[in-house]
């Protein structure tokens, strides 16, 4: 048998390669045994490391240092055993190597480790970042890096600074649209911080076409609306024409029976003129009525045609409703085709009130008072019956002069 300090130099330096390459496989099996917190199996690769540094420490002095003089006696006594036992070893350091490199290799791939959820969360799509309270950032994936070199253009190294500059929730970044949520996770005696970042690119296309949608039917709604408001006037107008043709039937029928009538016969004669009044009246309260500028247009032509001058103290004031105006006319209808009737009046004066709860359209005419007790008949009980379902009251003042006055609550 020869010593180990006798073979020849190349043998040597394959067993100091051999010993050096033991050594950085226990420190890579160490630090990998380490990171996964298995801390046995890094026990076990610092027991393998001692004897395989020994040994290459060994070898290398002995091929630096030949002479036997300069060597330690620890080195003289190993390189005098059999290069045998030499071999032996490295076998032996060998084999524990490997099956403890494969082991780690093996829980690594089959156990949930640090550095499986590392690579796992750096696949995902969306952002992950974790952080204590003075921002020191524990983890954080590729995809949150990037984005916060894009929204802020420095590294994600505070997570504090990082939270404050995403503070309006939802980001456009890297051409994305992306959702930001933060909330607080307990792990034992501290808080860490997670923040979120989940891409919403499809969802907020979808929510603006929904919103755009929702814009194009609420105008539909709007034409629709009108549509409708356009049928009922429609409606409204084929009832008046309706309502004109009626009345005219009726002119021609009573124009047949005053032509037929007999001049001598007092009881027919009052018949006609009272079918003639009644028809006339209808005629003007049947009026179409489309805007305030006609229906003022003919009042006036009224006016004209019963010969009595009409005068506008105001105009209408604006707290009068639509529906009001629409009163306020049939009433000065009434008043003026009273006036001229009944007590001969040459004018008429329209006025306006307005006290704390009501406004009240005045109609004062210049005629004769004859008889002071009036009696809503007729159009004015019309009148005062259409008033009621407005809350609009009907009064009559004959003092000093007629006045017709017809008062609506604010």
């Amino acid at each position: 048998m020869m010593a180990f300090n006798l073979i020849s130099a190349l043998p040597r330096a394959f067993f100091a390669l051999w010993g050096l390459l033991l050594c950085l496989v226990n420190i890579s099996c160490g630090l990998l045994a380490i990171v996964n917190k298995r801390w046995h199996f890094s026990i076990f690769a610092v027991l393998l490391f001692a004897p395989s540094y020994f040994m290459w420490q060994v070898a290398f002095d002995l091929s630096l240092l030949p002479k036997t003089g300069d060597l330690t006696s620890v080195t003289q006594a190993v390189c005098g055993i059999d290069w045998i036992w030499w071999f032996v070893i490295f076998i032996g350091l060998t084999a524990g190597s490997i099956i403890l490199l494969v082991y780690n290799v093996r829980y690594d791939n089959s156990h949930i480790t640090p550095s499986a959820i590392k690579l796992y969360l750096d696949k995902i799509p969306c952002g992950v970042c974790c952080y204590i309270d003075n921002g020191r950032v524990l983890f954080s994936n590729i995809c949150m890096n990037e984005l916060c070199l894009e929204i802020t253009k420095t590294p994600l190294q505070n997570g504090n600074v990082f939270k404050d500059a995403i503070q309006e929730g939802i980001i456009i970044a890297k051409d994305r649209v992306w959702r930001f949520t933060c909330r607080d996770i307990g792990s034992g005696t501290e808080t860490l911080h997670e923040i979120v970042a989940s891409d919403i690119t499809t969802e907020y296309a979808e929510t603006q076409a929904l919103e755009k949608d929702k814009i194009e039917l609420s105008k539909l709604n709007e034409e629709l609306r009108d549509y409708y408001l356009s049928i009922d006037e429609t409606v409204r107008r084929q009832e008046i024409l309706q309502a004109k043709v009626n009345i005219h039937d009726e002119m021609n029928k009573l124009m047949l029976s005053t032509m037929a009538v007999e001049n001598d016969n007092p009881s027919e004669l009052d018949n006609i003129f009272s079918l003639w009044e009644q028809n006339a009246l209808l005629l003007c309260m049947e009026a179409e009525k489309t805007s305030e500028t006609k229906e003022g247009t003919s009042l006036e032509n009224l006016a004209k045609a019963l010969k009595i001058n009409l005068i506008w103290e105001e105009n209408i004031p604006d707290e009068i409703s639509k529906e009001q105006k629409e009163l306020f006319y049939s009433a000065a209808q009434e008043a003026i085709i009273n006036a001229v009737k009944h007590a001969g009046a040459k004018t008429m004066e329209i006025s306006f009130a307005k006290e704390k709860d009501r406004i009240c359209c005045n109609f004062t005419n210049d005629g004769k008072i004859e008889n002071k007790n009036i009696s809503f008949s007729g159009g004015l009980g019309n009148l005062a019956r259409l008033g009621e379902q407005q809350n609009a009251t009907l009064s009559v003042n004959v003092e000093n002069e007629f006045i017709l006055s017809l008062c609506f609550k604010k």
